[in-house]
């Protein structure tokens, strides 16, 4: 219909805006139609009748075609930040991912689920093809067609118009046009989960919450018989698919699955951080009090990363969690041991106004943070932790540390670009207004970008830990003394990601 529509608009006087427009579009479609490139309204090739109760009528858009297979999706509840303790919860993904047929299956992802980030990973390392959805409910449907027909000429332009990808295809889903689905109990949940789950010839559960928007899903499909039974199954587990949702489930005719992993109770947490090379064995040893007298050093403590590390990229992270490899932990105390087999401190412009990479001190004493400690509920996290390392003051200044210009917007506005980088608003409130933060307490010191250790000596660093067992750990590979240094209140708190001063 448009190839014929431009064809019409090109026989019009040479000079008109329509002729010009249709000339240099008609290649363009005759490119994308040859690719199979296809516009259809519903889901090709399946029984349209549960995508129509569940979404309404929809146009949907197939860039390089509509690709062949028995459409598969993988489900999940919202992980939590601390995704690098739940292997059982990779285990079970790495399993299923790898018993589909590279061949026959179809791996269905949607951006905004859990599961969509590790799911472009896993289909590049167990070779299966992948088609991501694209949904966009912000728009009409007419902006949805006018920014389909831009993306078409772009692609054009930068002859990015390549035939259909052995491994990996797009859909894109138009908005509702104003029409609604025909079941009103499902259409006020999330787009995403309606659509893989509507169109899914296979829903695999990974994790379902009680009485959640999955569970809600799930027996609805099951309750209806527009779709096959047993297409529903689920991963069995208490921190997965707990028994009394699974139970119910299957009464309804899901298929449990259940899938037997090393307890994650026999293992210590910190064994993978103890795993270190040769040039890694320690001579530092343990100690129980700190002997440096206050103002002779500087203190910087480690937090868990929820995500990869600062020298890690965002694929190689993933690559960790789903081929279960050595020293997944990004706890604080992995953390510290990572410095210590490092023997660098990594810079990081998180929460510093200029976003000027730094490593961040204090000038308080160690005794006087520990018993000090505030939750900062505006972040997410402690203000200071049980694990990090104190530093001699002089070693530090000598490496270009300097303290903290603590001040307003408008000193930050008349400081040189030198010294911005250490800069600190005074005082902020927090999240919801209620306190004001004082954040001159905390005595900071910086040191603009990475800091090597490699040169420090076992007399200018010192490691601490809130147990005695963590200190020999750490101890079995630091070149530094470790203090154990106990503390009452929780040594770890999810953090998160701070705003910029």
């Amino acid at each position: 219909m448009l190839a014929k529509a431009a064809q019409r608009l090109a026989s019009l006087p040479e000079h008109t805006q329509q002729h010009r427009s249709a000339t240099a579009l008609i290649p363009l479609l005759n490119q994308t139609r040859q690719n199979g490139a296809a516009l259809t309204l519903g889901w090709p090739s399946s029984d349209d009748r549960p995508l129509k109760k569940w979404l309404g009528p929809r146009l949907l858009w197939w860039p390089r075609g509509v690709p062949e297979g028995r459409r598969v999706t993988w489900i999940s509840s919202r992980l939590g930040r601390a995704i690098d303790e739940r292997p059982d919860w990779f285990a079970v993904l790495r399993s299923a991912t790898a018993k589909l047929d590279p061949q026959r299956d179809l791996l269905l992802t949607a951006s905004g689920t859990t599961v969509d980030r590790f799911l472009e990973r896993a289909a590049i390392l167990f070779g299966i093809r992948r088609l991501r959805v694209h949904l966009d409910e912000r728009r009409t449907l007419v902006d949805w067609l006018t920014r389909l027909r831009r993306q078409l000429w772009r692609s054009f332009l930068s002859q990015d118009v390549a035939g259909p990808a052995v491994t990996q295809s797009e859909v894109f889903v138009s908005p509702s046009g104003g029409w609604s689905a025909e079941d009103g109990s499902s259409s006020d949940l999330p787009l995403s989960d309606r659509v893989l789950i509507a169109v899914a010839d296979q829903v695999f559960a990974l994790q379902v919450r009680p009485n959640g928007n999955l569970h809600q899903l799930l027996r609805e499909r099951l309750l209806n018989s527009d779709w096959p039974t047993a297409s529903v199954w689920l991963a069995l587990g208490e921190t997965l698919v707990p028994s009394d949702v699974a139970s119910e489930l299957q009464s309804l005719g899901a298929i449990g699955w259940w899938l037997f992993v090393a307890d994650a109770a026999s293992v210590h947490p910190n064994d993978s951080a103890t795993i270190a090379d040769a040039s890694c064995v320690g001579h530092g040893g343990t100690i129980n009090r700190l002997t440096w007298p206050d103002g002779d050093y500087f203190v910087h403590w480690t937090r868990r990363q929820d995500g990869p590390w600062p020298d890690q990229s965002e694929a190689n992270f993933i690559d960790e969690l789903l081929l279960s490899r050595e020293a997944t932990s990004h706890s604080a105390f992995a953390a510290l041991s990572r410095i210590v087999q490092q023997r660098r401190l990594i810079a990081s412009a998180t929460g510093i106004r200029g976003e000027t990479a730094v490593v961040s001190f204090s000038a308080n004493p160690l005794y006087e943070l520990t018993k000090q400690r505030t939750f900062r509920t505006h972040r997410g996290r402690w203000d200071c932790e049980a694990y990090g390392l104190c530093l001699r003051r002089e070693w530090l200044q000598s490496r270009g540390a300097k303290p903290v210009i603590y001040g307003d917007d408008d000193l930050w506005t008349s400081l040189p670009d030198s010294n911005r980088a250490f800069f600190q608003l005074k005082t902020t409130r927090s999240r919801r207004g209620a306190k004001l933060i004082d954040w001159s307490r905390e005595a900071e010191w910086r040191v603009p970008n990475d800091l090597d250790l490699s040169e420090a000596g076992r007399e200018d660093v010192l490691l601490f830990a809130p147990t005695e067992d963590e200190a020999r750990q750490l101890a079995a590979i630091s070149p530094w003394p470790v203090l154990a240094l106990p503390t009452s209140q929780n040594p770890s708190a999810t953090p998160a990601t701070t705003p910029h001063c």
